[in-house]
């Protein structure tokens, strides 16, 4: 867990690892195309030229394409806040977002939370029942409540792909699966300065805040994505 979450100014990267240097011979591409692409934790990227592999750390997090046609460091773009449709679609180029709470979910003592504003049943439900991450006998409370660590924009990052959130003021740090869309781009637009927001289970929010944020908290988390296969949790 944690790091160092920063928010970027220049660049974010922590310069290249090389592709062999001077004497040192050339690394096999193995699967790495011409395009940077980001490492499974999102902490650096590599890409294939003249048939030798490069590495580039990104000391703030790696950015994943889409958007872009390839991925780039975090805090390379300068961010400007756009948020015009029903959701927001439009990832932080610093990784850097506000933390807000919803859903169903369980807490560390077992106890299930459910959420009065909210019905529970993701609009990735279908599509995470095919990926095999709800079960298909569950309903959609069933299944926010088994996986607790959640979030929703899935218009930025894409039903049943994986983030690790940081809150930079206390280092912690938790990995969690977007099961649903949201927020909605009114609620983003509300708030200043302009960042997006990250909506995340109860769970989430009270393991990195102790206590459930609202958009009005304007409490910052660094978000970086990361392959499906890590696990979910601290």
């Amino acid at each position: 867990s944690g790091g160092s979450a920063g928010s970027g100014g220049s660049a974010g990267s922590g310069g290249s690892a090389g592709s062999g240097g001077a004497g040192g011979g050339s690394i096999p591409c193995g699967t790495a195309t011409a395009s940077w692409t980001c490492s499974a934790d999102g902490g650096f990227m590599t890409r294939c030229q003249s048939a030798s592999l490069q590495a580039q750390t990104c000391s703030t997090g790696c950015l994943r394409s889409p958007p872009r046609p390839e991925a780039e460091c975090l805090g390379t773009t300068p961010y400007t806040h756009s948020c015009t449709g029903l959701t927001g679609t439009a990832k932080s180029t610093l990784g850097d977002y506000y933390l807000t709470a919803f859903g169903c979910w369980v807490d560390a003592n077992g106890v299930v939370h459910d959420d009065p504003g909210d019905n529970c049943i993701p609009a990735c439900l279908s599509q995470l029942k095919t990926q095999g991450i709800c079960q298909q006998s569950e309903t959609g409370p069933e299944c926010e409540r088994r996986l607790t660590w959640f979030t929703a924009d899935s218009d930025r990052f894409g039903c049943g792909n994986r983030v690790r959130i940081t809150n930079p003021t206390n280092g912690r740090s938790v990995v969690a699966v977007v099961i649903d869309r949201g927020p909605s781009c009114t609620v983003e637009n509300s708030v200043t300065p302009r960042l997006p927001v990250l909506d995340a289970s109860g769970r989430v929010n009270r393991y990195l805040f102790n206590s459930d944020q609202g958009v009005v908290d304007r409490s910052r988390v660094h978000v970086i994505e990361v392959d499906r296969s890590t696990p979910l949790g601290p």
